[in-house]
């Protein structure tokens, strides 16, 4: 069912995109569907000892689907658009001896966690010679989830994670005139009142107009407390990304 919710996003961004800059031709759209192949390290802890995803919950590399769509006009005074989903879930088994909210663990268990997250950016591009630099503030809302359930005991608990994030926002490309190819990186970031992330990618790009491709690694980490729930993990990996523009 989440997969099938994630192809119909990519698809109603796509629509939309297009019927954009249909009704407004001065509008630049660029769409993009990527797969980031990451996996999870670091802890969760609520109420007793920090578990570890990868050697307490036996959590592993995954690949990752993500959409975006990106806005941009030539009116100096309003900012550009870019808006972002990214599905990340993971699950495993693994043993936890340890207590995790109202319940107390020391079996084996079955977990799974959610940090699905959505970005949404406003950005000025900067009168950069060569390089297209992008600055401006995004707000990353994690809308995910943490459950475990023991296999002997069926002791189940399950943990929202809901989060807003406000951050800095800065991107950068580079393109080799007559080539095709590219260049570039982003970076988000927040730390603030005990919470902390950190979203960075760099990439090398081919384009035949108006199709492109990109290829690179994302790390995301972050640091925050959600219901009683401490979340710590670094996600990093490589990615593929294509893209069309309007």
């Amino acid at each position: 069912m989440k997969r099938t919710m994630t192809a119909a996003a990519g698809m109603l961004l796509l629509a939309g995109a297009s019927t954009a800059h249909a009704v407004i031709p001065l509008i630049d759209v660029d769409v993009t569907a990527n797969s980031w192949q990451a996996g999870p390290t670091g802890t969760v802890q609520s109420g007793g000892n920090e578990i570890d995803v990868e050697d307490d919950l036996g959590y592993d590399d995954e690949s990752h689907t993500g959409f975006a769509v990106r806005f941009a006009h030539p009116v100096p005074v309003i900012p550009n658009l870019r808006l972002r989903y990214n599905d990340i879930e993971h699950k495993g088994q693994g043993t936890v001896t340890t207590q995790f909210r109202d319940s107390t663990y020391a079996e084996d268990v079955d977990s799974r966690i959610d940090l699905t997250h959505y970005d949404y950016t406003i950005f000025y591009t900067a009168p950069v010679p060569i390089v297209t630099l992008d600055l401006g503030f995004n707000v990353k809302h994690f809308d995910g989830q943490f459950d475990i359930e023991g296999q002997t005991t069926g002791q189940a608990e399950s943990v929202k994670i809901d989060e807003f994030l406000p951050m800095l926002h800065a991107r950068g490309d580079v393109d080799l005139p007559l080539t095709g190819l590219g260049a570039g990186a982003e970076i988000n970031y927040v730390s603030y009142d005990g919470d902390s992330a950190r979203d960075i990618e760099a990439y090398l790009k081919y384009s035949v107009d108006p199709v492109y491709v990109e290829g690179g690694y994302r790390e995301l980490s972050m640091d925050v407390d959600s219901n009683n729930l401490n979340v710590d993990t670094d996600l990093g990996g490589p990615f593929v990304r294509v893209g069309i523009g309007f």
